[in-house]
Parts: C-alpha cells; sequence; structure tokens
C-alpha cells in the first residue's frame, strides 16, 4: 500500500493531481469512495424498487453494539470487524426471518426490530463506555476519512469483489422475482433464497462504508442516488448505470470537498448526492417520465 500512496503522492506533487492527495488519509478515503460508489449504486436499484430503504437503516443503527459488541470481545477500537459483520448479518437476516413467517408488513417488522437494535444499542454502549473512543463514535455515526485505515480499506476492497461477482450474477433474477414472480417460480428461482441472498450482500456493502458514509447517513446515499437515477431513466439498464455513476460521482466529489472543508464525509457526500437528485427533479422533463418506478419490483 505505501508504494501506492507514495505514486499518487508523487503525482500530486508534480502537479497532476490536486495538492491535497499529498496527504496518505485522502488518497485512502479516494480508494474507498471509488470501490464503494458503484456498489451502492448498483444495490440501490433493488432497495428503491423493493422499497427496503429503512431495512439498510436498521443494518446501519446495529453498527454501534457491533462496536461494543468487538470491544468486549477484545478486538481493537480501530477494527471491530467481526463484531460489526456479525451482529448486523444477524439483524438483517432476524429482519427477513420475521417477515417471511409473519403476517406483518415489511414496514412493521422492520419498525419492531429498529426499535430492538436502537435499545440494545444504547445498552451495550453503556456497558464498554469506559473503554470506547469517542472519535470511534464519530466516525461510525457521521463518516471520517481520519479514521479510515489500510485494514478498512482492504475489508472495503474485498468486499467490493466479493459482492460485485455474486450481485452481478443474481441481479436479473432478484429484479423477475420482484416483477413476476409467478414466472420467477416457473422458470425454477427459489424466491425466498434469493432473497436472503441479497440482503447478505446488501448488510456487507453498508458494513464496509460505514467508515466512510457512517451509520446515520449510509441510507441517504443508497436510496438517494437510486431515486434520482429514477427520475430520469426509461429502462431498467439505464436505471442501474445511472445510479452507479450518480453514487460514485456523490462519494468521490463529497469527499473532496469534506477534506477542503472541515466536515464529515459523510455529511458532504449525502449533500452532493442530495443535489444531484434535486438536480434530475428540474432536468425531468427533458428525459420524459421515468420508466421504473418504485414499488413495482
Amino acid at each position: 500500500m505505501e508504494s501506492l500512496y507514495e505514486l499518487i503522492g508523487g503525482w500530486a506533487t508534480q502537479g497532476y493531481l490536486p495538492a491535497i492527495f499529498e496527504h496518505t488519509f485522502m488518497i485512502r478515503g479516494m480508494l474507498a469512495a471509488i470501490l464503494i460508489g458503484p456498489l451502492l449504486g448498483g444495490i440501490g436499484t433493488v432497495v428503491v424498487t423493493k422499497k427496503l430503504s429503512f431495512f439498510t437503516q436498521t443494518i446501519g443503527n446495529g453498527a454501534l453494539s457491533g462496536v461494543a459488541i468487538g470491544l468486549l470481545f477484545g478486538e481493537p477500537v480501530e477494527g471491530t470487524y467481526a463484531g460489526l459483520y456479525g451482529f448486523c448479518l444477524i439483524v438483517a437476516l432476524l429482519m427477513t426471518f420475521v417477515k417471511n413467517r409473519s403476517r406483518l408488513s415489511n414496514d412493521t417488522v422492520i419498525g419492531v426490530v429498529l426499535a430492538q437494535v436502537l435499545g440494545f444499542g444504547i445498552f451495550m454502549l453503556v456497558v464498554v463506555t469506559n473503554n470506547f473512543n469517542i472519535h470511534q463514535v464519530e466516525g461510525i455515526l457521521f463518516g471520517s476519512l481520519i479514521t479510515l485505515t489500510d485494514n478498512d480499506l482492504i475489508a472495503l476492497g474485498l468486499a467490493s469483489m466479493i459482492v460485485g461477482v455474486i450481485f452481478c450474477l443474481i441481479f436479473n433474477k432478484i429484479m423477475l422475482v420482484g416483477f413476476n414472480p409467478i414466472l420467477a417460480k416457473a422458470r425454477g428461482l427459489r424466491p425466498v433464497f434469493l432473497e436472503y441472498t441479497f440482503v447478505v450482500l446488501m448488510t456487507i456493502v453498508v458494513v464496509a462504508s460505514l467508515k466512510l458514509i457512517g451509520a446515520l447517513l449510509v441510507l441517504v446515499l443508497i436510496v438517494v442516488p437510486a431515486a434520482g437515477a429514477q427520475n430520469i431513466v426509461s429502462n431498467l439498464r439505464q436505471f442501474v448505470w445511472v445510479s452507479i455513476v450518480f453514487s460514485t460521482i456523490s462519494t468521490s466529489v463529497g469527499l473532496l470537498l469534506s477534506a477542503i472543508f472541515p466536515i464529515p464525509s459523510g455529511a458532504v457526500i449525502v449533500l452532493v448526492s442530495s443535489l444531484i437528485f434535486y438536480g434530475t427533479l428540474v432536468l425531468r422533463p427533458l428525459f420524459g417520465k421515468s420508466g421504473v418506478q418504485q414499488g413495482q419490483a
């Protein structure tokens, strides 16, 4: 990693890149943004069409409990990976299980689990408060360039590679199940298995992006780029690619601005994403009516 940082830092010194890239934390952050942006955009298209927006927020809120559990089991403050991924995956799978085994609507199930996650999170933070680093809390809540480490970047790279490949393989199947479950079953697809698979992939992406975007704001970056793309596209293929472009622009530009102004990276990324969304509303008449409506899948 050091050789890569030196290479990119050298380009900044020579004037090929902005001077801010002379700093290692900025290079690390931009690499993370380039890795996570496309994934958030792609995942967001399914989240929006299947109305799973607050599902992702519940997973994000579970991050604090995951960090606390990791600390209790002796993980370092800067790398509570087992606690984070383990607890958030349990929360995601629990919501999916309850939804499939009960007659409750999605929003009711999510509301129940969200309340439990928030209560448990507060309890766990109180338990470990004497050993907890407040700056780490801020980084998880709002996103921070400073707390992003090489290990976070490696974990993000692995998550991007694994999730990206699997998501591409099952995307059409997931959308078919959403649009026409009867046809999907006739073709031998297993809707429940696909749902659990997507939930796991979405959870991995959400948790991997927490250090950069923050638990309180990750929902926005998954939903808003996809919602903006939905305003101007006319078919599913355009929906996916435009959402990916919007998400990548939001993470990259937001990261640059957060390095210039003393504001948490997650907040700036979300603001950039929001500006893009409102821009699509203004330009929507030029593109015609969207062909992919929320809730169709």
